[in-house]
Formats: structure tokens, sequence, C-alpha cells
């Protein structure tokens, strides 16, 4: 499942949400079906089974009971709109992530429409911009040690730009770097908190210059090794003479938020937990020197610090 930084319904409430999505409950609840009985007939469910999902739906706190119907509550909006991803939470997200790996193995099932794509990215956004607020300041400030002198950050492919966000709010001057596509999505949020926003065209497209800090948090894992070669060969090339990189990872092997990242990487179909030797090695071979594995205090998270010098072997 996907890293939710200790927070998050238990395992039992997912599988319960897991199971009302994919037999159609949620979506007739969230539509216009408002009795056990409209739920039945909306989905292939037998009545007393639709109403024990519906009886513990409200018992988790997603519907209130209002006599033989049932109303939607402020829990359930994440399943609602997702036009702002702020209001999405990290809930829908994770039943992506369990849809995926119950595809394992389904090549058929795997094909998408466009609709759903962009329905899961608005998720895996959400999901992204309800990470905690102290994880977030965490990392960050792991960064800012790493370069103190640091007054240009590039966020690169930082999602919704939390991390982004938290620098600009600090007094540095912020840049993120993602895909068009993210960008329609969290663009026009970023303007107003100070980030400034690139598009790239590509995993390994970062179109900035003379940055002196770069960060990547959570982002090796989405890749496979060689993608990862060539985003970090990018990244030296934005980074001006002394300039640092930080990977922020849950390392496999050192966090044990490492197991979770690659399940749902196993789920999508690439990249993986990966270990700070093989993050270390990736740097050196892009041309970074000094590389160093470092912990990020009260997060599963590690940071991985290396430095731009021009002219070394």
């Amino acid at each position: 499942m996907p890293t939710r930084d200790g927070s998050g319904p238990d395992h039992e409430e997912l599988l319960l949400l897991w199971v009302a999505r994919r037999t159609g409950v949620l979506d007739a609840l969230t539509t216009d079906a408002g009795t056990v009985d409209e739920v039945t007939e909306a989905t292939d469910l037998n009545r007393e089974t639709t109403g024990r999902v519906v009886r513990l739906l409200a018992e988790y706190g997603y519907l209130h009971p209002m006599g033989d119907e049932y109303e939607v509550t402020n829990r359930a909006l994440g399943f609602l709109a997702t036009r702002d991803v702020r209001s999405v939470g990290a809930t829908p997200y994770a039943l992506d992530e369990m849809d995926a790996l119950a595809r394992i193995g389904d090549d058929a099932a795997m094909e998408g429409d466009e609709s759903a794509d962009d329905r899961r990215l608005r998720h895996r956004l959400g999901a992204h911009a309800a990470r905690d607020v102290a994880t977030v300041r965490a990392g960050v400030t792991a960064a800012v040690h790493a370069a103190p002198d640091a007054e240009r950050v590039v966020d690169v492919r930082g999602a919704s730009g939390v991390y982004a966000t938290e620098f600009a709010r600090r007094g540095y001057a912020a840049t993120l770097v993602e895909a068009g596509t993210v960008l329609d999505v969290v663009g026009p949020m970023l303007g107003e908190r100070g980030v400034e926003a690139v598009a790239a065209n590509s995993v390994t497209n970062v179109p900035v210059a003379d940055a002196d800090l770069a960060l990547l948090a959570g982002v090796l894992q989405r890749h496979p090794p060689e993608t990862n070669r060539a985003l970090l060969d990018a990244v030296y090339d934005v980074l001006g003479e002394g300039g640092v990189v930080v990977v922020l990872e849950p390392l496999r092997g050192v966090s044990p938020a490492a197991h979770r990242v690659a399940v749902e990487r196993l789920a999508q179909g690439r990249g993986d937990a990966y270990t700070g030797e093989a993050v270390t090695t990736w740097l050196a071979a892009a041309g970074f020197v000094d590389g160093d594995v470092r912990d990020v205090p009260g997060t599963d998270y590690r940071a991985v610090v290396a430095r731009c010098e021009r002219g070394v072997d």
C-alpha cells in the first residue's frame, strides 16, 4: 500500500471500502441511492450483503443514517470530487493500489480508459497532498541542512508540490518540475504559494538551470534503475558548481516503509524500494561526489546526499 506516514484507515477499513467500491455500493451511495433497497437495485449484491456493507460504512463514519435512508458524510468527500486534490485524501489512492494488485496477471484488466487514468492521477496527487506535514517539514529540514547556503531549489517530480511549497514558505526560490498533466491539476494552487511550475516532457527531462539544491522525494522508487540513472544525469546538469542533490526515500533494508513501497511498486509494475548503496552508486555514476546516507528524524525516510563538483573524475 502507499506510504501513509503512519496515518490512514486500518487494514479492515480499507478492505471494506475496496469491496464497497468494486461492487458499486460506493458509487450508488454517492450518486442517487439513499436506501439499502436502492443500493441493492444498483448493484449485483443481494439485499442482506448490501445491508451489511452499508451498515459497516455507517459505523466507520462514511454514512449518516436518517431513518431508512443514508447520506454521505464529510469523511466520504474524497470519493465524491477530485477537482481540488487537497480534498481527496490518501484513501482513494490506497484503493487504486488494491485494484492494481488484484489485476496482476490480467493484462486485459490493466488496460484503462482516459477518464480512469485521470481519476487515478488525481487520487495519487490527493494522497501526496495529504502527506503528513511533519514528515514534509522534516524532509525539507534535512535538505536545508545538507545545503545551508542554497537559495534556488528545484523539486524534481514533486507531484502535488508539498515539498516545493514548504521551501517557498521558508523563503527559498522554489521550482516544481513535473509532467504537464500533473501541472494541469496542481498548477493553479502553486502560484498562490509562491512556487514556480515548469513542465517536463519526459521523466528524465529537468528543464531548469543553475539550481543550488535539487530534491527528489519519493521519486526514484517510481522508476526502474535505468530511468533513475538517466534522471540523475539530468539533475547533475541542472545544478551549479557545489550544488547539492538530496534523495528522500524509504531505503530497503533500513526503512520499515520500504516494504509498503515495494508492494505498491509491484502493483504498478515498475519501480521498487531501493537500497542506499544503489542510490549512491547511481549518483556517483552521474558525476556526484561525497555520497552519504543520513537519517531524517521522525520519519521512515533516509536522505541520500551528494554534491556536484565539476572536473572530478
